[in-house]
This record gives structure tokens, C-alpha cells and sequence, in this order.
């Protein structure tokens, strides 16, 4: 849902770096599991803001700048239980990540191994015998998305 970023002040203030639409609507989500050096913390968010800068946050038990420092860079996540359930031809991305990426002829081109947001529209990055970003638009390049089967099917040429 977002990363952390540098500590702001002495009182334990954080950077946020969300990649929820809107931005803010982390704050919807108290419970926050903390990706810190391969260990996940639960931590509670107390209260999020909006600076000039970007966001902010204050967490439970994080009140000096030391602690908040020890957090910086870490993965915010929250419980899939959590999250509102996708609508109809909508997906997390989590939910994409690992799918087999086939073309309309047939021929494997790898699986998604992220995404990325551009601003147009987010871009899947395929990795298999190389490394391809596929815009993620659907209808024109992405064609049917299949969780069942773990199958995304694009149009999209093997040469490029």
C-alpha cells in the first residue's frame, strides 16, 4: 500500500510514500503490517496528514525521531480482510503479480513480476526469456485476465 520514508521532526513523525488511489486513503486502514528487514510488525497508524510535501504519519509507540528513523523504507501492507473487494473487470495488483502472460497466439511471454503506475495507465512488468512492460489497458493491449487459471492474455508481439 505504500512505503516509508525519512523521519520528519523529534516526535516521530515519518514520510509516506502511498500508492493507494487516492493517496490518502491510507488512512482508512489502522492496522498497518510493516515489511522492516524481512520481519513484518503490526503497528497502528495514530494519524496521517497532508503537508506541502506530502504525507505523514504517526504511529502508536513510535514517538522519537531514533525510532522513526528505524522504520524508514519500510513496505506498508494491510490484511487482504481489510481491503474492499475488487469490482467487476478490477484487481489488485497482488492479484496479478505470478499470472502467466500468453499473447493472442498462444506463445508464453513470462509472468507478471510487478507493476507500475505511469500516470496514463499502469504498465505490467513481464519477466521470461527478457524483461517487458506491457501497458495495462484493457480491451486494446490486455485482453482477459483469468485468476482462476493464473492466465493474463495480451496483444502483444513477442519481438517487442
Amino acid at each position: 500500500m505504500g512505503r516509508l520514508g525519512a523521519a520528519r521532526g523529534l516526535k516521530g513523525w515519518l514520510r509516506v510514500k502511498s500508492f493507494a488511489d487516492p493517496p490518502e486513503q491510507l488512512e482508512n486502514y489502522r492496522a498497518w503490517n510493516l515489511l522492516v528487514n524481512d520481519q513484518c510488525r503490526e503497528m497502528t497508524l495514530r494519524r496521517l496528514r497532508t503537508t506541502p510535501r506530502g504525507l505523514e504519519c504517526l504511529l502508536d509507540g513510535i514517538d522519537t525521531r531514533d525510532a522513526a528513523e528505524a522504520l524508514r523504507g519500510a513496505e506498508i501492507r494491510v490484511n487482504r480482510a481489510d481491503l474492499p473487494p475488487a469490482g467487476e473487470n478490477e484487481w489488485y495488483w497482488a492479484d496479478l503479480e505470478g499470472l502467466e502472460v500468453r499473447n493472442l497466439e498462444g506463445r508464453s511471454l513470462g509472468r507478471v513480476h510487478g507493476l507500475m503506475a505511469t500516470g496514463a495507465n499502469d504498465v505490467l512488468i513481464v519477466q521470461g526469456d527478457r524483461r517487458r512492460l506491457i501497458p495495462f489497458v484493457q480491451g486494446s493491449r490486455v485482453r482477459e485476465v483469468d485468476l482462476r487459471a493464473r492466465r493474463l492474455i495480451v496483444d502483444w508481439d513477442p519481438a517487442d
